[in-house]
């Protein structure tokens, strides 16, 4: 089978709705590729995460999610995902370890009260859980990891399958020199690069600075850097609208030309 790698969130910090977000969408974090049928490789579970339910088939499923990492904004949509209480369907969770805490650890806070009514002991998915320790193959996929420049860190990722190589950095803030040249290695000889550009550079001039987050600018940045054929915009800011959004695209296109803004349903070929 053929292999896609599909767009379902691309909304950073929180979800937003309404008629002026329209075309480039509301729903946060949320990647995804079915790498055999029934096997769906999942990055990310904002509420973007809705949305790939509404194309799944039927039990038994099984699902590899890979979290970049466990602010809310990239979590939220799990603990109404209905494959979750489903007793045929197998989870394998894989996150980085920050701070002591994984992905079980990440999970187990959030099914819980009193933020939620079902407990993480009562799921009835299997699940397990891993740590991100090196690259992993999920089907005919190898994912690698690489570390970014965001509050209590975060991870890239590099998927190469048998058509194509993606690379995705939802989160990230460039000026670490180092970091920004680990990341223009590692996103080389790929198809495409999905890059922060929450900000613009006007605005990280004051207090987004440190936020995590790139410029449209220093995505364009990266993407020469790294010689990538294909830049494509994501971790949307919630105030920006879909004017705004094609206001700076276009800006952006007269830097690096073959540049696209994340949207729901925005699929390349993996």
């Amino acid at each position: 089978m053929s292999l896609a790698f599909t767009v379902w969130g691309a909304r950073g910090s929180m979800a937003v709705s309404g008629a002026r977000y329209f075309r480039y969408g509301g729903d946060t974090s949320c990647y995804h590729v079915e790498v055999e049928p029934g096997h769906h490789l999942v990055i990310d579970c904002g509420t973007g995460l809705r949305s790939l339910e509404e194309r799944l088939g039927p039990p038994p499923l099984r699902f590899t999610v890979l979290f970049t990492h466990y602010h809310l904004d990239h979590l939220q949509g799990l603990p109404v995902f209905s494959p979750l209480y489903e007793r045929a369907n197998q989870f394998d969770f894989i996150g980085a370890r920050r701070g002591g805490v994984g992905a079980a650890e990440a999970l187990h806070l959030l099914l819980r009260a009193p933020l939620f009514p079902v407990p993480y002991d009562e799921v009835p998915a299997r699940c397990r859980f891993r740590d991100l320790v090196g690259p992993l193959e999920v089907g005919p996929v190898r994912a690698a990891a690489i570390d970014l420049r965001h509050p209590g860190g975060a991870s890239g990722f590099r998927l190469e399958g048998p058509a194509a190589s993606i690379v995705l950095a939802t989160d990230h803030e460039a000026g670490d020199e180092s970091i920004d040249a680990a990341l223009a290695s590692f996103a080389a000889g790929a198809g495409v690069l999905f890059h922060d550009s929450q900000y613009t550079r006007d605005e990280l001039r004051g207090p987004r600075a440190g936020w995590g987050h790139s410029s449209f600018a220093a995505a364009a940045e990266a993407a020469a850097r790294a010689g990538v054929p294909v830049l494509v915009l994501t971790s949307h800011d919630p105030e920006r609208d879909d004017e705004s959004l094609e206001r700076l695209l276009a800006k952006v296109r007269r830097h690096f030309p073959a540049t696209e803004a994340a949207c729901p349903g925005m699929s390349f070929p993996l």
